[in-house]
């Protein structure tokens, strides 16, 4: 079924329409607009709803082809179906050199629309429309509890905020002991179970009422404790592949009680982050769901980052490895007070500590960019940290 909008100032037309695409049967409306759209409002209205076709009404020709034209800057391949009372032929030539190849006038019949939807699939089949969506899905996955995962997730959210074109978004997805909102001193009155409760209906209004706004941030927090309630697997598909479509990148926060929805997010994720400590009990669970990760074919995408890691440490890096059985793909120094000191005020970690520049560099590698070093050393890709010994951090000052 072909997904479409419509965009139509004479709301008559609209009404007509909505009403022949809920009888046949072939076409999904997702929304219906009764104006043209400036450009930015115009390219999040697309993100937002998706459509295959657009169904444009052209009482205004100049604004309806500004429209045409900034559809194919946006998404190329989306088609346009024109829509009016009546048109001559020197409008219709004009619409098909600007890329438009349907027509329908009102008073709409059914054979028409059917002939013209059939053609749409064609078109559609040989040439998609091609949304501009992000790869960079990254989830937190702790160990245990308490191991720092959520201090990893929002200070690498906020480094990745720093150095991408478009917003970043953060998203708590431990519904029992959640602390983003918290740590941040938010005060949101949606969460994610509104996000998830509305997964069918979200667009360009009501995302950014669910969300909160930091600079180049946005944080859905996990909000209230309510055991009762739960997120289905298939809601979470549907708000990762609406948010794709927003954002450079999406860093998802897990409780690591390996729920449902959360086994997922991590199929749904380019990069799995399993964050342990030093300890005996931390590194028993890591191990135990790496090989649960390992069973569901998602072990390559798993990298072990290593908490409060310390110089003189009782159990060595080395040691950590031996036991995970995989290499310990980064190091984060144990800087209490730069954390304690981040949490009292609301706030990322002091970007200029050692700490601060693990989640820079760790921000980096995830875009599969070159952090800015003084040695000038050539860029490594991602995955080569995989087959390599663990990164190796500054000695803690």
């Amino acid at each position: 079924m072909l997904r479409a909008v419509i965009i139509s100032p004479d709301t008559e037309l609209g009404d007509r329409l909505a009403e022949l695409i809920a009888r046949a049967g072939r076409v999904g409306l997702a929304k219906s607009i009764d104006r043209y759209l400036v450009s930015h409002e115009l390219e999040r209205f697309l993100r937002a709803n998706a459509p295959q076709v657009v169904f444009l009404g052209i009482q205004n020709l100049g604004d309806a082809m500004e429209v045409v034209r900034q559809v194919e800057e946006f998404m190329p391949g989306l088609q346009v179906v024109a829509i009016d009372r009546g048109c001559d032929p020197a409008t219709l030539l004009d619409l098909m050199r600007n890329g438009v190849r349907e027509f329908l006038a009102y008073p709409f019949d059914m054979a028409s629309f059917m002939g013209a939807v059939e053609r749409l699939e064609e078109m559609v089949d040989k040439q998609p429309a091609v949304y501009d969506t992000t790869d960079m899905v990254v989830s937190f996955l702790p160990a245990k509890a308490g191991v720092g995962t959520s201090t990893i997730a929002l200070n690498t959210a906020i480094a990745l905020s720093r150095i991408t074109e478009r917003n970043v978004l953060l998203s708590d997805l431990d519904l029992n002991s959640g602390l983003i909102g918290f740590m941040l001193k938010l005060d949101n009155v949606y969460t994610i179970y509104e996000a998830a409760e509305n997964c069918d209906k979200l667009d360009e209004h009501i995302w950014p009422q669910l969300v909160a706004s930091q600079d180049k941030l946005d944080v859905l927090p996990a909000g209230r404790l309510d055991p009762q309630s739960r997120i289905e697997p298939v809601q979470i598909r549907k708000l990762i592949a609406f948010a794709r479509r927003f954002y450079s990148a999406l860093c998802l926060d897990l409780s690591g009680n390996m729920e449902k929805f959360s086994l997922e997010v991590m199929q749904e994720s380019k990069r799995i982050f399993l964050v342990c400590t030093p300890e005996i009990p931390s590194l028993h669970l890591a191990r135990q769901k790496f090989q649960l990760l390992s069973n569901m074919d998602l072990g390559d995408r798993v990298a072990v980052l290593l908490n409060r890691s310390q110089n003189r440490s009782i159990i060595t890096p080395a040691q950590v490895e031996q036991l995970l059985g995989v290499p310990v793909f980064m190091e984060f120094p144990n800087e209490y007070k730069g954390v304690h000191q981040a949490l009292t005020a609301g706030q990322g970690v002091e970007p200029a500590t050692e700490l601060g520049k693990q989640f820079a560099h760790l921000s980096y590698y995830i875009l599969d960019k070159t952090p800015p070093t003084k040695t000038g050393k050539g860029k490594k890709k991602f995955l080569e940290y995989f087959t390599v010994p663990r990164y190796t951090m500054s000695p803690q000052k």
